[in-house]
């Protein structure tokens, strides 16, 4: 009971001053003692939830948000008076709250993310990198710590986004990639001593391979936007077109910015030497048997990334699907089939191009191209081992055909969906 009282003592001048101020009632300060009182008691109880420190973190939260509606009912915000006790008092309660939950509940990843979260929300940096610090040292094999804080490294003045304090990994870059090219370049080092760190304890993470790959993309990217943005630049005669094998324009951009001895390292990162060293090194860590979806989802990635050296890193990943082309297992079924429908999906970069996912063909040109990749069905249908390509290949054209049914793509070729269908062959039954 010491405890609980000391607890409530303490939070006498802020109350006293929001009183004075008109924010609270005399009767609403009763209750909110009495609200207080309750919360601490159900903390030093011997059984002790999270949900109870939860529960009470909330109750201050929404009593912060009370307060700020009603600053601005009586106008305090136009001619705002100098700061007191209760003007940052419950943000800081809250934290106090959730740090003591921490305290209790170490071991508790969800408890360490609620706490980081808050923080990140009210702008408190400083808080939010000793508790990712705090955080790590308690759960050291945690991808989703890594993430944050790499995160954090790159966007150092933004909150966390809400996806990423979920409870399950998950990449927590924004969804716009026009936007992460929009991250310092200062926290470029400590993110990549960050991510390299996690990949040594969790080498097969595909969040972290994920998250690397894009920050090398991005910091390539990053470097060739500057110095476009400097005017380092070829002259108009020197341009030349983008090809699979990299961007000559690229390679002319900053040129003599490293001095003689560091131009054939400036060459060598805008060819891409050090992505593709990431892709290939994710490739390695993760086998082909375990990471079909990693593959893909690396394909996907680079198709709307916007740098000039996407066609070189998909290159990498079709290179790599291929050494699994002569199997009949499910996961040789899923790599034949993505390199087999690479050319719906896949395009050259172009900067005054806004790149959507999903497939960039349409009218006569899809068409055309579901009909190939029927006919290559069927023909790998008949040289299988075993059912599996038959139903996965299948099951894929006909949702695809379907699909584009609906949308209207197949219509722009003239041609209804019986037509189509009949121009790809019956893959079913072919299979």
């Amino acid at each position: 009971m010491d405890k609980v009282q000391f607890q409530l003592e303490a939070t006498l001048p802020e109350l006293k001053d929001l009183h004075e101020k008109g924010l609270f009632s005399k009767h609403e300060i009763n209750e909110i003692t009495r609200r207080r009182t309750s919360f601490e008691m159900s903390l030093i109880r011997r059984i002790t939830r999270k949900d109870d420190f939860f529960r009470y973190a909330e109750y201050e939260i929404n009593l912060e948000r009370l307060r700020r509606v009603r600053w601005k009912r009586l106008k305090y915000h136009l001619n705002p008076p100098p700061p007191s006790a209760s003007t940052f008092s419950l943000p800081r309660r809250t934290l106090y709250i959730l740090k003591r939950a921490t305290a209790r509940f170490s071991g508790d990843l969800a408890v360490w993310l609620a706490y980081i979260g808050y923080a990140s929300r009210e702008g408190m940096r400083k808080v939010v990198s000793k508790g990712l610090t705090s955080a790590l040292q308690h759960h050291p094999l945690s991808s989703e710590l890594y993430l944050l804080i790499t995160y954090h490294h790159l966007h150092p003045s933004a909150p966390f986004p809400q996806s990423s304090l979920l409870s399950t990994p998950r990449p927590i870059s924004p969804s716009s990639y026009d936007d992460d090219l929009a991250f310092s370049l200062d926290g470029i080092s400590p993110a990549r001593t960050t991510l390299l760190l996690g990949l040594r304890l969790l080498p097969k993470s595909h969040e972290l391979w994920r998250e690397y790959i894009k920050l090398e993309l991005g910091w390539v990217e990053a470097l060739r936007r500057r110095w476009k943005l400097l005017g380092i630049d070829e002259t108009e005669g020197e341009r030349s077109r983008d090809t699979s094998q990299g961007d000559d324009r690229e390679l002319l951009a900053g040129q003599g910015s490293f001095g003689p001895e560091g131009e054939e390292a400036r060459k060598a990162l805008l060819a891409g030497q050090l992505v593709m060293h990431a892709i290939k090194s994710a490739l390695e860590a993760i086998p082909i048997h375990e990471g079909v979806g990693f593959r893909e989802g690396l394909l996907g990635l680079l198709r709307i990334y916007p740098s000039k050296l996407r066609s070189k890193g998909m290159e990498v990943v079709y290179g790599d699907l291929e050494k699994m082309s002569g199997g009949d297992g499910v996961a040789d079924a899923r790599a034949r089939l993505l390199v087999l429908t690479r050319r719906l999906y896949d395009r050259a970069y172009d900067s005054a191009r806004k790149e959507t996912p999903g497939i960039v063909l349409d009218g006569v040109e899809l068409v055309e191209e579901l009909g190939r990749i029927g006919k290559e069905i069927r023909q790998n249908a008949k040289m299988a081992k075993g059912s599996q390509w038959s139903e996965i290949a299948g099951s894929w054209l006909a949702a695809q055909l379907d699909s584009c049914a609906k949308d209207g793509r197949i219509s722009m070729a003239g041609l209804n969906e019986q037509q189509c269908t009949l121009l790809c062959g019956e893959h079913v039954q072919g299979g």
